[in-house]
Order: structure tokens, then C-alpha cells, then sequence
């Protein structure tokens, strides 16, 4: 099957509404982007996607042909939608997977799309394309985001541009709040394409300048060929891939190297101590992030804290940043819980759980622990480990406090010192409830042995 054939053949259907509701965790206003310009139109992006597909569209692929024969009966079978997830799914299965297809058979380039969870960046954007190695299936770092919502909850305007610049000022606004998440995850993430989705219509988004942002007209689902929403991803997933990452600014991030971003501290409010040692003030440090890290509710990186360019010091420090996102009511609660947890267990810090230095927010959007660096995840657990593990427990029970969270991925190794991490979840815990919990150590111990045996042996 050629291109032509292959992008009529995945034609989306009419999504079929039922019982509506919105799985959205928070309803809560993006923060405002006064510093944003008005929206501008996208010009020549059409002819810019015809120019890239329309001399391949004569070119063949046997995964057309099979991929074609079983996109109607799921198409049908998932467009009967009533809630966000449902609507995300069959936007996966008619946008995204023709899309990573002819990315993969046309132009050799191996990405896929995934929910936030899938690789490293900051925020929680509701998917993102990366590629991948194929010898060792290493996932790049996010190349392009989309924000998705039902059609029910975004109505498409009859021109975004020109309701997003009358409107700009109502940030509960769904049209305006949409644009602004996503432009917040575009900056946070030095990206410089975004899309938005209410799978009825597609909006492509470049960033320009340093605080100009353009939309292209709607894809809509009813549209076909090199007008499709699929041929749109296409050629910005392609775009994104193969462009030169160029530094934008206005973001709390300087570009840096590949995978490597600068948080500027001018645009933070940090309140916390740093070692004896430095007493300049935090305004004359750069948080320096590696891009390496693990991604659960908040994004863990690693880094390191040192001077800004200019400031006259000489000064490194490795540290751990454990940046959450604050736009959900949840994070919030969850962050301001590790913060108190730290400040009451502060005689334990660099002992059983790791150095807390500081923590600042940004932007009303995130927040950020700044901790000393405490190594990495234990691969061979020993009884004298396991002792100190056990001993970290006891003195979160002498002070009144219980972890609340016991899992092995929650115990760290630093040049030979277990420490305890994740207090998210640290309350206050009665003489019962303490003894449960070293009940709960004393069986995780037991089924990681046991898991565990013919190493031990």
C-alpha cells in the first residue's frame, strides 16, 4: 500500500459521545503568561507539509497495508468516548500510531508516543513523542509534546488566535488555560514545538523570538491526506527530530548542552540553607541539571549547584532536584508534606536521610527540593545494610514519625551510607502503628532475601 492510500485508509471516525465527564485532575487555572505575546498564525505550514509528503506519497509499505486492515474495526470499536482517557486512547490509535508508521517506513526514524511517564522532562504533559536506539532502546529526551482535552471541555473556537489574544485576560477560560500549560511545559522543557487536541481538531504551536508563539490552523479529524492530522504530526515530529535545538528564553532554564538545562535562580523563590562553607546568596547561583534522573509523581534529576557566569566564585556542589509540578492540588499537598517531614526530622539530615538544602518555587508552577547528591538505588543488599536501613526506621519512630512508605526502591546508597528517601507520605504514627511498620521492613527484608537467594548464596 503507498502513502496516498494508506493516509485515506486512516480517515478517523466521528467521535460518538456518551456519558460525558472530565478525568482532568484539577480544574484549577493554568498561571497566567503576561509575559507571552499575542498568538500568531503559522504561515505556510500547509505547504510546508505538502512539500515534505507530497513527492513520497507514490511510496509503498507492507506495515501500510496491515496496519490499514485493522485501523477501522478499533477505530469504531474506541470512538464511543466519555472521559478524557477515552479520548486520549483513540487519538493514540487514529492520530499517533499511522503517525509513528510512516515516521518509521518513510523517513528511518524510530520514536513513539507515550504519557508522561515515559521519558524524562519536567511537568506532566498528557503525551510526548522521543525516539529510541534501536540496539539498546535507549529513549532520546521528549521531542514534542500534546496536550489533549475532550471535545465537550474545549470547544473548537471558530480561531483560536483571535479568541486566545480577546480572551487572555480570563485564565478560566478552557481555550486560554489549554494554551497556557501547554506553553508552560513548551518553556519548562525548552521545546520548541507543543501540540493541543480535542480530537476533532489538531493546533500545531512554534515558539519564536523569546516570547512569541505561533498556531497553525486547525487539523481537523474530517480532513484527509497531506490536510490530515496525521500528515501534521508527521512532519513536526520530523521537524523536531532533525531541527537544531536552538536556546529560547523567558523560561527558568538557559540552554545549555544536549539533555542539560540551567535553572536561573533569579526566577525562583528559594528559602533554605546551603552548607557553611557558601555564603553568597542563592542569587548568584545557577542549578545546573543533568537530565538524568526517574519520573514518578515529581521528576528526580541530577545536577549540580554552582555559581552563575560572571558572579567572581568558585564553588560545585552535586545535588539531587526533585521538581514537582504544582498546578495539581495533589503535588502541592504532597511537596509541602516532604518539606515539613525534612524541617521536623532535621537532626536525621545527612545521617538517615539526605541533606535538604533548600526549596523554592517558580512561577507559581513549580516546586523545587534541592538535596545533597545520595547515590543511587542498592543492588546487593547486606546484613550491615540491611542494619542501617532498619536503624534510619527507629529514629524516624523516635521522633513521633512514621515513613509511611517502606519499599526497597526508597532506601539509597551514598559511598557506603543507606539513607531513606520519599517522605512525602511521613505523619505522625502511634507506638502501633510504629510497630507495624517494622513489622512491614522485617517482611520486605524477608521476600527481597528470598527473591534474592541464589545471590545471597
Amino acid at each position: 500500500m503507498d502513502l496516498a492510500s494508506f493516509l485515506e485508509a486512516v480517515t478517523p471516525p466521528k467521535l460518538r459521545k456518551t456519558y460525558l465527564h472530565s478525568s482532568t485532575r484539577t480544574t484549577s487555572p493554568s498561571f497566567s503568561r503576561h509575559h507571552l505575546d499575542d498568538l500568531k498564525e503559522w504561515p505556510d505550514i500547509h505547504t510546508n507539509i505538502q512539500q515534505l509528503l507530497e513527492p513520497l506519497l507514490d511510496q509503498k509499505s507492507d506495515e501500510f497495508r496491515s496496519s490499514a486492515y485493522l485501523f477501522p474495526r478499533n477505530a469504531q470499536r474506541w470512538s464511543a468516548c466519555g472521559s478524557e482517557a477515552n479520548v486520549v486512547r483513540l487519538g493514540n490509535h487514529v492520530y499517533e500510531q499511522p503517525t509513528v508508521q510512516i515516521l518509521q517506513h518513510l523517513f528511518s526514524i524510530d520514536g513513539d508516543f507515550d504519557d508522561h511517564q515515559s521519558t524524562m522532562h519536567i511537568g506532566d504533559p498528557d503525551r510526548v513523542f522521543y525516539t529510541y536506539t534501536a540496539a539498546t532502546y535507549e529513549k532520546s529526551k521528549s521531542k514534542f509534546l500534546i496536550e489533549w482535552k475532550p471535545p465537550w471541555v474545549l470547544v473548537t473556537p471558530e480561531n483560536l488566535t483571535h479568541h486566545y489574544n480577546d480572551n487572555r485576560a480570563n485564565i478560566e477560560d478552557e481555550v486560554v488555560k489549554a494554551v497556557n500549560r501547554l506553553y508552560g511545559y513548551m518553556t519548562f522543557n525548552n521545546m520548541i514545538y507543543g501540540g493541543l487536541c480535542n480530537y476533532e481538531a489538531l493546533y500545531l504551536f512554534r515558539r519564536t523570538g523569546n516570547i512569541g508563539l505561533e498556531v497553525s490552523p486547525p487539523f481537523l479529524y474530517s480532513d484527509y491526506g497531506t490536510q490530515s492530522p496525521v500528515a501534521a504530526l508527521t512532519y513536526i515530529c520530523k521537524t523536531a527530530v532533525e531541527e537544531q535545538l536552538q536556546p529560547i528564553h523567558h523560561s527558568p532554564m538557559e540552554g545549555g548542552l544536549p539533555r542539560t538545562h540551567d535553572f536561573i535562580l533569579d526566577n525562583l523563590d528559594f528559602e533554605g540553607t546551603w552548607d557553611e562553607k557558601l555564603t553568597v546568596p542563592w542569587r548568584n547561583m545557577v542549578l545546573k541539571l543533568s537530565g538524568i534522573g526517574r519520573k514518578n509523581v515529581a521528576t528526580v534529576i541530577a545536577g549540580e549547584v554552582r555559581p552563575r557566569q560572571g558572579a567572581g566564585l568558585r564553588y560545585s556542589c552535586p545535588a539531587f532536584f526533585k521538581i514537582y509540578d504544582i498546578t495539581k492540588p495533589f503535588n502541592l499537598d504532597l511537596v509541602d508534606k516532604e518539606i515539613a517531614a525534612y524541617n521536623r526530622l532535621q537532626s536525621l539530615q545527612g545521617r538517615y536521610i539526605p541533606r535538604l538544602y533548600a526549596a523554592g518555587s517558580t512561577w507559581k508552577t513549580l516546586k523545587i527540593l534541592v538535596m545533597e547528591d545520595c547515590g543511587g538505588t542498592i543492588e546487593n543488599m547486606t546484613e550491615e545494610l540491611w542494619s542501617r536501613a532498619k536503624k534510619g526506621i527507629v529514629a524516624f519512630h523516635r521522633h513521633g514519625t512514621i515513613h509511611g512508605d517502606i519499599r526497597i526502591n526508597n532506601f539509597v546508597i551514598a559511598k557506603g551510607i543507606i539513607k531513606i528517601i520519599d517522605l512525602g507520605a511521613c505523619r505522625q504514627g502511634t507506638p502501633a502503628e510504629q510497630s507495624a511498620e517494622l513489622a512491614e521492613f522485617d517482611a520486605m527484608k524477608k521476600d527481597w532475601e528470598a527473591e534474592h537467594e541464589s545471590t545471597i548464596g
